[in-house]
């Protein structure tokens, strides 16, 4: 199974003009802190499993992607590397759906349940030159073992994919963590983006008509911050995304397979 890996930041078509707020810091026992870094991650090689919370950064100078996958035992890192770059279809090559793109300086968290097994993260995009920071050498590793005997955090909202639309409650600012289900009968994923402040969907277009044409990432601050989520959750299930909402704040919220999307703005 393929890997979603990137641009699926290039059919972007329309951004709430606003920012994001990083995630807020858990309160429970403490997540699991991956950090991506030019051209590498840092985290534990160990991770108890069961009701698994991640606390994703972005700590280098560059865009970085976090996408998500599960390796069969009998099969190795090299061996998904491998496969990743000739691009062929490995039936115990699995694509979970992480947490996708990172702005620099951007956190997000993430609890799901993760069963014991080998996992990887690894990042696809293009450095400044249009070298992969996949060649790069940022790809990692590790095992999932035992149960943390953590349990799901109770949400304080829900956004629901449905088969052709978001569906969105009114949501308030502040702390908090939100369900994202998935009832499409298909997967969907869960993008969170927003342009900056003083930029425009003109800006966005023109910066990924950049990466698109010339393969390389440009040089200097984005237009837009992409605070991830998650790529894809399969059908009948759920993650729960905790952030800092900010009231006045209009959020955009896409799936780029399928196309839907919704705009909402927090009290």
């Amino acid at each position: 199974m393929r890997l979603r890996i990137l641009f699926t930041v290039l059919g972007i078509a329309a951004l709430a003009a606003s920012g994001l707020s990083a995630a807020a810091p858990g309160t429970a026992s403490a997540p699991v802190t991956v950090d991506a870094v030019d051209y590498a991650y840092a985290m534990p090689t160990t991770v108890k499993g069961g009701v698994v919370a991640m606390r994703f950064r972005n700590k280098g100078r560059e865009l970085h992607e976090f996408a998500f996958g599960r390796i069969d035992p009998g099969h190795t890192l090299a061996e998904a590397r491998r496969s990743f770059e000739t691009g062929k279809d490995t039936p115990w090559l699995h694509d979970l759906g992480g947490p996708g793109l990172l702005t620099r300086g951007s956190e997000i968290e993430i609890t799901r349940v993760l069963r014991p097994g080998t996992y990887f993260f690894l990042c696809g995009i293009p450095d400044h030159k249009g070298v992969s920071h996949l060649e790069r050498g940022m790809l990692r590793s590790f095992t999932v073992v035992g149960d943390s005997g953590r349990k799901l955090p109770a949400a304080n909202a829900v956004i629901t994919a449905g088969k052709r639309r978001f569906f969105v409650p009114q949501l308030s600012a502040g702390s908090q963590t939100i369900e994202l289900r998935n009832r499409a009968g298909a997967g969907r994923g869960f993008q969170l983006t927003s342009i900056n402040p003083g930029k425009t969907e003109a800006d966005v277009n023109r910066w990924a008509k950049a990466i698109e044409t010339t393969g390389k990432q440009p040089r200097g601050p984005m237009p837009f911050t992409i605070l991830g989520a998650m790529q894809t959750i399969p059908s009948g299930t759920s993650v729960y995304l905790k952030l800092d909402l900010e009231a006045g704040r209009s959020y955009h919220l896409s799936d780029d397979e399928s196309g839907i999307e919704a705009d909402f703005t927090p009290r």
